[in-house]
């Protein structure tokens, strides 16, 4: 994490440096400033998510404590034997909250209908526990509370959602043990945290079945999920419950980075056994778990958490390495270092660079032709140099009305790209998508039982894939009228990667409506024929599936508008920035006309204009050389401009050329 702050900071501050670049030299155009903008909302934006998803007594929480130990001899979380997490939990740092509390929401609130990500928008349905970090006792007491527990009939831990059969024994009164809790949020700043690392910790199989939200969105959302096995058991039956119907798919259709865990391998440690014999028991069982979940064997990682806790606490090398908990680090960082290349093939990141070193290499052209003017005017003879200065300024004044054309031209096809605008929109309408969502409500109320719902939620989601449908065939419409802008001959660069960049693509989208849809059929599958008893969970489920559905949608639209606004993004940030220098180039000429001056004070006025390009070119030039020395991508490697990178020219100090134009 370390690693990756520090990159995106970096690749931050470049961004930073080229944008006071542009103001101080003149340069900056709104355009530009909104795409570095962006870009830079990016970088600040990401965070790293882990989800811990498993059975009971799996070694979650000791896991965490590991994951975040950075010193102090003490767990962060507390662990003991048993259930130590009795609900999901979220740890975290928000610099908008306040730091190290506890929020708890009553699971009471599994009665209703609402959403968890509609109560965290609902301070007053939590209760808040704030803690002092530096207070050991006061934190553990904090914390504990995730772990809390009530009493109640039967009827009613049904009623919550608790199947009959996992709710244990029941005591004197008939009463039964169930979480006080139904989900917690912890605020903690920790330097881990900070840097945006957040984790996740998903109790057992009914958390994951009552809570619609932490399969529909929490763990699609994750980059890692770390899916904890015990070494002495194996994967038992809940095990495979939650593979097949919660992580599997993940894997499959999401990419997401899953590890399979066999926690408490030191259980497996004998010191009557050779040490031989220990490690190929602990082979074969990996490779057994890797058969099982359909995994590469390299993907199951046999540790022990506590071990390699108690190694870092002791500082005992040894006793960390024999945990085995520095592979799963490892394997955790080379998964952020994945994660940070998809933020290197974002869109706004590669413009970004990509202005960076269009602004160099147009730069140096414009120096070689000042330099180049400057020793025209100082060949000419005397009596010439008016008629030198005037042919000057002409050939800069047709330069820069290919410009201006260019730039009209511009402007009529991002006016062309907007006129598609409507036609785009229209099939993820919200207002359309409301109708339908009400239409699925009264589909369901007609019937209350699994074809009923299998009918409600096949229905809603063919409309929905057909709005996609339509909404595809536009996108490839548009994509082919972009295409056609990039290749027209007056655009400066043939190259594709540039256009392909740019290409509306909704893959992502479409991807997370199709599991959406599979997480609703797999839900409708798990249901009995008749559910009135659970009515609040199935209304929570739609309600819940139906949200995911408008984020969707929403992020839809805003993904459209954001791409007619960056589609050509490119083409107007490299004609502006050429444009502003032609004009204040030929700014300059016009002045020197009209002041009449001597030959040798308009070469020292160009001279001038030489020194302050030079300047320009120098604080350009070490970002320009970071950018090529670590790229984004290979293309941009060539994009240098090789002639202008053979101009050699020499730039002297102002008193050298009063000199020279003295000579003159």
């Amino acid at each position: 994490m370390n690693h990756y702050n520090r990159w995106k900071r970096q690749l931050d501050e470049r961004l930073q440096r080229f944008e006071h670049w542009l103001n101080n030299h003149g340069v900056f155009a709104a355009p530009m400033g909104k795409t570095l903008q962006r870009a830079r909302q990016l970088l600040r934006g990401e965070s790293f998510t882990i989800a811990c998803v498993g059975e009971f007594s799996r070694g979650k929480t000791e896991l965490i404590n590991a994951l975040l130990y950075t010193g102090g001899g003490r767990r962060l979380l507390p662990s003991q034997p048993g259930r130590t997490t009795m609900c999901p939990t979220e740890i975290f740092w928000d610099a908008h909250q306040p730091a190290n509390c506890v929020r708890l929401l009553p699971i009471e609130t599994r009665r209703t209908n609402t959403s968890l990500q509609s109560f965290k928008r609902i301070p007053q349905n939590w209760v808040t526990i704030h803690f002092n970090a530096e207070d050991h006792e006061q934190t553990r007491a904090a914390i504990n509370q995730v772990s809390a527990s009530k009493k109640v009939s039967v009827a009613d831990a049904i009623k919550l959602g608790f199947a009959q059969d996992e709710l244990g024994e029941r005591d004197e009164m008939g009463l039964v043990t169930i979480p006080a809790w139904r989900h917690a949020l912890i605020s903690l700043d920790h330097p881990l945290l900070r840097q945006g690392l957040r984790i996740v910790d998903t109790p057992g199989l009914n958390a994951l079945g009552n809570e619609p939200e932490l399969t529909l969105k929490t763990l699609p959302d994750a980059q890692a999920i770390l899916f904890l096995l015990s070494a002495d058991a194996g994967v038992t039956a809940s095990d495979m419950d939650i593979w097949r119907d919660h992580i599997q798919t993940l894997r499959e259709e999401n990419c997401t980075a899953v590890i399979a865990l066999l926690n408490k391998v030191d259980s497996l440690w004998d010191d009557l056994t050779p040490p031989q014999e220990i490690d190929a028991n602990i082979n074969q069982l990996r490779q057994l778990t890797a058969r099982q979940l359909d995994l590469s064997p390299s993907h199951v990682v046999a540790l022990s958490a506590k071990q390699g806790l108690l190694g870092k606490v002791g500082r005992n090398q040894a006793q960390l390495l024999r945990s085995n908990f520095p592979q799963l680090e490892r394997m955790l960082a080379e998964i952020v270092m994945r994660n940070q290349q998809q933020i290197i093939g974002h869109r706004l990141v590669g413009d970004s660079y990509e202005m960076i070193i269009n602004a160099r290499n147009g730069l140096l052209r414009r120096f070689a032709e000042a330099e180049q003017e400057f020793n025209e005017l100082r060949a000419a003879a005397p009596e010439n140099a008016a008629t030198k200065l005037q042919e000057l300024r002409d050939t800069i004044r047709r330069v820069h009305h290919d410009y201006h054309k260019q730039a009209l031209s511009l402007r009529t096809s991002q006016r062309l790209l907007e006129s598609q605008k409507v036609p785009l929109l229209a099939p993820v309408s919200l207002a359309q998508l409301e109708q339908q969502v009400a239409e699925a409500h009264k589909n369901l109320a007609q019937s209350w039982t699994t074809v009923g719902l299998t009918r409600a939620i096949g229905k809603f989601f063919d409309d929905v894939d057909s709005s996609i449908s339509h909404l595809e065939r536009e996108i490839e419409r548009c994509n082919r009228v972009m295409a056609s802008i990039y290749e027209r001959p007056e655009q400066p660069r043939g190259d594709d990667h540039l256009m392909m960049r740019h290409l509306l693509k909704i893959q992502k989208q479409r991807r997370q409506l199709r599991q959406l849809h599979k997480r609703a059929d797999d839900f409708r599958k798990s249901l009995s024929t008749v559910f009135s008893h659970k009515g609040a969970l199935i209304s929570r489920f739609i309600n819940t599936l139906v949200q995911e559905v408008r984020n969707v949608y929403v992020e839809l639209n805003q993904h459209i508008n954001h791409w007619m606004q960056e589609a050509l993004a490119p083409l107007f940030h490299q004609n502006q920035y050429q444009k502003q220098l032609l004009e204040h180039h030929m700014l300059r000429l016009t002045q020197l006309q009209s002041q009449r001056n001597s030959v040798a004070e308009q070469l020292e006025s160009l001279q001038t204009n030489l020194y302050q390009l030079q300047t320009a070119l120098g604080n350009i030039e070490p970002l320009y050389r970071e950018i090529l020395s670590a790229p984004l991508e290979p293309e941009l490697l060539v994009d240098a401009d090789v002639s202008a990178e053979k101009t050699t020219a020499q730039v002297v100090s102002i008193h050298q050329g009063r000199q020279l134009t003295r000579g003159n």
